[in-house]
C-alpha cells in the first residue's frame, strides 16, 4: 500500500478510535454519576422514613414513599412484609437494598431501583456525528501532510537514484520543510561517499594486497565465467602451484624473507605467463594469474587447446620457478608442484575444479618422478580412502586400539636378551594386526601420532614393569619418541608419570630418539630429557648415521647409545661403504663411552660380523620378529631356563 493511502486511512482509523474512546468514556463517567445521585437519594429517603417506621405510622410511610419514588421504592418490615412502595418482582429481584434503621436497630428495609434518571448524556444521532466528524477531520489533515510528504519523499528518491546512477544530483523539485533539505544534502554526500568506498573495497576484495595478483574471491568469479564459456573442443585448464619452501623459509628463518620471496615468485610467474600470451598471439591480459595463499598460486589458460600443449607450458614453467632466487644476501632455489585440471572436461562447477586441482597437486608432491599431475578421477577414490582411513585411525586412537609388540635386544657377546624395543600396532576389533607401515604416515599426518606414542609408552612401562616382578629385573624396554611428540612440553612429565603409574625403576628404561630431531633443537633435547637422565633413564640415537650429526656435537649430547640404521646392515654384503660406515660408527661410540645396537639383522652373516666388530647388541629377525607380550615374556623364561642350563 502506498504512503500517501496508508497515511489517511491510519489517521482515520486513529481518529475514530479516539473519538469512540472518548464518548465510552464520557457515558460511563454519567452512568456512574447517575448511580451516585441515586444512592444519595435513596439514604435521605431512609433517613425521612425512619421515625414513621419505628412509631408504626406506616400511612405516613406509604405517603412519603408514594411522593419521593412512585413505583420505583419498596418498603418492607422486618419480616419481609410490604409496608409501602410498589411490591413488584422486579423490584425484589433487582433493587439495591438500604437498611432502616432506629436507635441502631434495624426495624425495616427500602429496596430501591435507580432514583436518578440515567441514559445517553447525548442523543445517539449527536455522538455518532461527533465522531464522524472527528474521524474525517483526522482523515483531512492526514492526507494533506501524506501529499505533501509523498511529493518531497519522491524528490528525495529521485535524487538518490541520479546520484547512484552517477548522474547530476540537483533535485527537479524544491522541497518545503527543512528537515528534508537536510536529509537530501546528507543523503547525496553519504552517497558520493558510499560510492567511492564501495569501488575501494571491491578492488580490495579481489585483490591480494603483497602482490596485486587476483584472489581467491576474484579466481571463483573469473572460473564462473570461463565455465560459461568454455567448450570440450577448445578447453581451458586450472593450473594450481605450490611452493612449500616458502611457508618453511617464513617459518624456520625469516617470516620477511619469507614473503619476499612470495612476491618475488608471483613477479616471476607473472612476466612466465606474459611471455607465453605473447608466444601464443593471445591479447594480454588473457591468461589470469593469482596468489591465493601463503604458498599457493594458480594460473588460469583459457583455450589453450589439448593436455599435450599444457604440458609443455608446465613444464617451461617449473623450469622457470626452480632457476635460483638471490635476496637478502642470500641464494636459494624455490622447487614447486603443480596441479592441473582441464576445463570443462574435469569440472563444471569453481568448488569442483579447486578441489580436484588440489587432488592433483596432493599426487604430484607425493610423486617421486614429476612435479605435476593432471586430475584423474582415481584420485578422488584414493582421497576417500585416505580420508576413511584417518576416521579409522582417529576411532582407533579414542578406543585405545593401539599396543605395543616387543622385539628383543640381544647381547652379542652372551647371545642373552637383554632388553626390547616397544613398537606400535594396531589391533583391530577383529583381532586383526595392521602393520604400522599403514597407520604411521595417516597418524603423522593428522598428528595423531603424539597420542599414539603416549598410549604405547604406558603400555610398555607396564609390560616392563610386569616382566620385572616376574625376576627378569636387568630386561630394558626402549620407547621410540616421535619428532611430534618431542616438541610436546609435557613429554617429560607424562614419561615419569607412566613409570610412576606402572612401578617401573628408571633405569629400566630407553628413549629412542632420531638423529635429526636431535641435532636440530640439541638445547631442548638437553632441557626435555635432562630430568628423566637424572633418574636414570638412558638415552639411544635411533637410525645412526642417516643425518648430519657429527663427532663434536655428539659429544655434547646426553646419549647413551647408537643405534646403527638397518641400511647400513643390510648393506653390508652389498655396498662396498656399508661396513665402512659401521665400523666407523662403532669406532666413535667407543671413543665416546656409549653402547651400539644394529637394527635390521636378519642373517647369519650379519650378526657374525658385528660380533667380530665388537658391537655391544643387536635385534632383528634372525633372532625374532616383534611379539606380543605373553610370548616375549615365554621368551625370557626360555632364555633363562637355557642360560641356567648351560651355567650348570
Amino acid at each position: 500500500m502506498k504512503f500517501e493511502v496508508a497515511l489517511p486511512l491510519c489517521a482515520a482509523l486513529l481518529g475514530f478510535v479516539l473519538s469512540v474512546a472518548f464518548a465510552s468514556i464520557y457515558v460511563i463517567a454519567a452512568e456512574n454519576r447517575a448511580e451516585t445521585e441515586s444512592d444519595i437519594l435513596a439514604e435521605r429517603l431512609v433517613r425521612t422514613i425512619s421515625p414513621d417506621v419505628a412509631s408504626g405510622d406506616y400511612e405516613q410511610v406509604r405517603q412519603t414513599v408514594e411522593r419521593f419514588a412512585g413505583d420505583r421504592v419498596l418498603v418492607v418490615d422486618a419480616e419481609g412484609n410490604a409496608i409501602a412502595g410498589s411490591d413488584t418482582p422486579q423490584l425484589r429481584k433487582k433493587g439495591e437494598v438500604y437498611p432502616v434503621t432506629e436507635a441502631g436497630v434495624t426495624v425495616a428495609e427500602l429496596i430501591s431501583l435507580r432514583l436518578s434518571p440515567g441514559g445517553l448524556p447525548l442523543p445517539l444521532p449527536a455522538m455518532l456525528a461527533a465522531v464522524l466528524f472527528v474521524t474525517g477531520m483526522f482523515f483531512a489533515l492526514a492526507n494533506c501532510f501524506a501529499k505533501v510528504g509523498a511529493i518531497q519523499a519522491r524528490s528525495i528518491a529521485d535524487t538518490v537514484d541520479r546520484v547512484s546512477n552517477g548522474l547530476s544530483s540537483r533535485s527537479s523539485r524544491k522541497l518545503l520543510f527543512e528537515e528534508f533539505r537536510h536529509l537530501h544534502a546528507s543523503t547525496v554526500r553519504a552517497l558520493h561517499k558510499l560510492r567511492a568506498e564501495n569501488t575501494k573495497l571491491s578492488n580490495a576484495a579481489y585483490t591480494d594486497e603483497r602482490t596485486g595478483l587476483g584472489n581467491s574471491l576474484s579466481l571463483t568469479r573469473q572460473l564462473t565465467e570461463t565455465i560459461a564459456d568454455s567448450a570440450f573442443e577448445d578447453p581451458s585448464s586450472f593450473i594450481l602451484i605450490d611452493a612449500d619452501a616458502i611457508q618453511q623459509i617464513s617459518e624456520s628463518a625469516d617470516s620477511a624473507l619469507g614473503s619476499e620471496t612470495y612476491v618475488t615468485m608471483s613477479r616471476r610467474i607473472a612476466e612466465f605467463v606474459a611471455s607465453r600470451e605473447r608466444a601464443h598471439a593471445v591479447p594480454a591480459g588473457s591468461w589470469k594469474v593469482f596468489a591465493l595463499q601463503s604458498d599457493e598460486f594458480a594460473i588460469l589458460v583459457d583455450r589453450i587447446g589439448a593436455r599435450p600443449e599444457v604440458m609443455r607450458l608446465v613444464r617451461d614453467l617449473i623450469d622457470t620457478l626452480n632457476q635460483p632466487y638471490q635476496l637478502s644476501g642470500k641464494k636459494f632455489r624455490v622447487p614447486a608442484s603443480v596441479g592441473i585440471v582441464m576445463i570443462p572436461e574435469d569440472g563444471q562447477s569453481p568448488a569442483d575444479i579447486r578441489k580436484r586441482a588440489q587432488s592433483a597437486l596432493f599426487q604430484a608432491r607425493r610423486s617421486d618422478s614429476t612435479d605435476f599431475q593432471f586430475y584423474s578421477p582415481k584420485f578422488d577414490r584414493q582421497d576417500a580412502a585416505r580420508k576413511r582411513l584417518e576416521a579409522e585411525v582417529r576411532a582407533a586412537v579414542e578406543n585405545k586400539r593401539f599396543i605395543p609388540v616387543f622385539q628383543p635386544k640381544i647381547d652379542l657377546r652372551t647371545g642373552r636378551i637383554i632388553g626390547a624395543e616397544a613398537l606400535a600396532r594396531w589391533k583391530l576389533e577383529s583381532g586383526r594386526i595392521v602393520s604400522p607401515n599403514v597407520f604411521i604416515p595417516v597418524a603423522e599426518a593428522t598428528g595423531l601420532i603424539g597420542e599414539i606414542g603416549i598410549q604405547i609408552a604406558r603400555q610398555s612401562c607396564r609390560a616392563a614393569a610386569r616382566w620385572h616382578r616376574l625376576g627378569h629385573t636387568g630386561i630394558s624396554v626402549a620407547i621410540n619418541v616421535s619428532p611430534i611428540q618431542f616438541e610436546s612440553d609435557d613429554l617429560g612429565t607424562m614419561l615419569i608419570h607412566a613409570m610412576t603409574e606402572a612401578g617401573l625403576p628408571p633405569r629400566l628404561m630407553q628413549l629412542e630418539i632420531t638423529e635429526s630431531v636431535a641435532v636440530t633443537d640439541p638445547e631442548r633435547l638437553k632441557d626435555v630429557v635432562g630430568p628423566l637422565k637424572s633418574m636414570g633413564v638412558k638415552l639411544a640415537i635411533d637410525d645412526f648415521g642417516t643425518g648430519h650429526s657429527n663427532l663434536a656435537m655428539l659429544g655434547r649430547l646426553p646419549f647413551d647409545v647408537f643405534k646403527i640404521d638397518r641400511q647400513f646392515i643390510s648393506g653390508l654384503y652389498s655396498d662396498k661403504q656399508a661396513p665402512a660406515i659401521v665400523e666407523m660408527i662403532l669406532g666413535m661410540a667407543e671413543t665416546l663411552g656409549m653402547e651400539t645396537v644394529a637394527e635390521g639383522v636378519e642373517t647369519e652373516a650379519q650378526e657374525a660380523f658385528l660380533r667380530r666388530r665388537g658391537c655391544d647388541q643387536y635385534q632383528g629377525y634372525y633372532y625374532s620378529a616383534p611379539v606380543p607380550l605373553d610370548r616375549f615374556i615365554h621368551m625370557l623364561n626360555e632364555d633363562r631356563a637355557k642360560f641356567a642350563a648351560t651355567a650348570s
